[in-house]
């Protein structure tokens, strides 16, 4: 069992506590942000506590806004890194202003991202969600009904709804906890896979693109095809997993997009338990054991690299994590 001692006399020195995360923040993201900001408030009266960043701004009605926050307030700050591996990838570069860091994390560890401070490092969970749900059980900490529903939107969406590898048994067990405090699953939901007409549009150009390499499906998007949807690359970039169904049989799949003439921003995935992070990484990238990122740049490498890459993954264990 993994010691969260360390992160939680961490929280308990801290007078004020800033809580970060990645950039372009999904639900994982935004969920732990509020979720241990909710947990840190009901459990340490006195402490002040931010959740600092974009967040997702469907959620600010239905769940919780996030903060605004000056410099001073984080310099003066202890910050909390959440679903994000290192100082550099926190979409608020003003992180670096504080005093010391801890994180909670579930991406593949890489010597490449070096981080100094307190960490919990979990890749074989499926979401960060499910770390913050465990510490505060193991401390028996008050959880809140919003706290309870930020957690379950984490688990939820990294988790595709139960069904990506790295779905466990305890991942429902903790999840049938969270029901017990009456969250509203069905809201949540209705927010959270709501599907605009430009992100309908979007995911039928990326199917129609879709090709086939070996045992790998990819699509490649430039500009203009996005900007047709009414979408910027890296909306495009989250839709990904059009291409999860459009040929079965393929045992990972790869959405590419151009960011500029020269920038192509890309996304890796697995269907059938075939690690992707390994390619990730070898251009520079990293994320999860199936479900990765990286950039490349046309006069250095070619699409084609990387699926060929792909293609040569052998298949992991279904259980080690997403």
């Amino acid at each position: 069992m993994v010691d969260y001692g360390a992160l939680v006399k961490l929280i308990e020195e801290s007078d004020i506590i800033t809580i970060f995360g990645h950039a372009y923040p999904d639900g994982d993201c935004y969920g732990c942000q509020i979720a241990l900001r909710e947990l840190i408030r009901d459990n340490f009266p006195g402490k002040k506590v931010y959740a600092v960043g974009t967040g997702i701004p469907a959620f600010f009605e239905r769940m919780s806004p996030m903060d605004e926050v000056d410099e001073e307030t984080i310099a003066a700050s202890t910050a909390i890194l959440v679903d994000v591996s290192c100082l550099r990838r926190v979409e608020d570069p003003r992180v670096c202003k504080a005093k010391r860091f801890g994180k909670v994390d579930h991406h593949q560890p890489s010597d490449l991202e070096p981080f100094e401070g307190v960490a919990v490092v979990e890749p074989n969970r499926i979401a960060a969600g499910e770390i913050i749900a465990e510490i505060a059980l193991a401390y028996k900490w008050r959880m809140s009904k919003l706290a309870a529903e930020a957690i379950y939107l984490g688990i939820c969406t990294d988790s595709g709804r139960f069904v990506y590898n790295g779905t466990t048994a305890r991942t429902l067990e903790i999840v049938s906890i969270l029901r017990r405090r009456h969250i509203q699953i069905r809201s949540i939901h209705q927010i959270a896979y709501y599907e605009s007409p430009e992100k309908k549009k979007m995911k039928t150009v990326i199917r129609r693109k879709a090709k086939r390499y070996g045992e790998v499906v990819y699509a490649v998007l430039t500009q203009p095809m996005y900007e047709r949807c009414g979408m910027t690359a890296d909306e495009a970039l989250h839709q990904v997993n059009a291409l999860a169904k459009v040929y079965r049989e393929a045992h990972s799949y790869a959405l590419f997009v151009y960011f500029n003439d020269e920038q192509i921003d890309v996304e890796l995935r697995s269907n059938n338990g075939y690690p992707v992070h390994g390619v990730a990484v070898k251009y520079g990238g990293g994320g999860h054991r199936y479900a990765s990122g990286c950039t490349i740049y046309r006069s250095q490498t070619e699409i084609e690299d990387v699926v060929r890459d792909m293609d040569l993954a052998q298949k992991g264990d279904d259980n080690a994590g997403a």
